[in-house]
């Protein structure tokens, strides 16, 4: 879809909502910036960090919801008056959950090393297994390692060559909830790319007030992830060009 064309969509769906009335909600990985084998070395495209910028002052809020931890958001996103919403939105982990995930670290741990190029990284609120240089592994992975996540109540799904080991309630469609009933916005923005996004996709579609959901597609994520979203896109950059066109429509 051209720019103009984005530009029609989202003046057509806000018709009715006041800049500052809207809340925009955002991913990171996949979706602001771009996968990359050694996830520490991502970064914000440059392009979204401008339109980021831009919107901040015009619209209710920015907010980045993200598997991540907040601090690494917070180097990559410093901009003030951006929400930044790390660990899928948990605001920590209790101390009995934190033994669960250490537990599964340590055991799933051992069983990782049996695969070459295959890492497990603990996270303070998650765990996540790469698997990107190694991509027939995934299936295998999640199949040995899911009566063990199961076992210590954790879930255990399967993403953009990665699994997120997380406690039930670290979950993105309540996350977006949570924020709508504390914000009470006129219209919601929401963009993700990845099946941790899919909670927040369905969230989108039962909200009372106007909203536009944003899929980033691509051939590691299945199409049917992006069934609920008004608008798929092929990469960050497009994102980015979203944001931009959403600024301008703020403006």
């Amino acid at each position: 879809m051209d720019s103009q064309a984005v530009a029609r969509l989202i003046r057509d769906r806000f018709e009715a909502v006041p800049p500052r009335g809207l809340l925009v909600v955002s991913d990171f990985d996949g979706t602001i910036s771009e996968i990359v084998d050694e996830p520490a070395e991502a970064r914000l495209v440059p392009e979204a960090a401008g339109a980021i910028q831009r919107l901040v002052p015009r619209v209710l809020r920015v907010v980045v919801v993200s598997g991540r931890s907040g601090e690494f958001l917070r180097s990559q996103i410093p901009f003030a008056g951006v929400i930044l919403r790390g660990n899928y939105g948990q605001s920590g982990v209790t101390g009995e959950e934190r033994l669960r995930l250490d537990r599964f670290n340590h055991e799933a741990g051992d069983r990782v090393r049996a695969w070459a190029a295959v890492w497990l990284e603990p996270k303070p609120a998650s765990t996540s297994i790469h698997f990107r240089s190694q991509p027939d592994a995934g299936g295998d992975l999640h199949q040995r390692l899911s009566p063990l996540a199961d076992s210590l109540d954790l879930v255990i799904s399967r993403g953009r060559m990665v699994l997120e080991v997380t406690v039930p309630r670290a979950d993105k469609g309540r996350t977006l909830n949570q924020l709508v009933m504390e914000m009470h916005p006129d219209g919601v923005v929401f963009a993700g790319d990845d099946t941790g996004d899919l909670t927040a996709f369905k969230q989108m579609s039962l909200l009372p007030v106007p909203h536009l959901t944003v899929g980033v597609a691509s051939p590691e994520v299945s199409p049917a992830t992006f069934e609920a979203c008004d608008l798929v896109l092929n990469c960050p950059r497009a994102v980015a060009a979203f944001l931009g066109c959403l600024a301008d429509w703020a403006a």
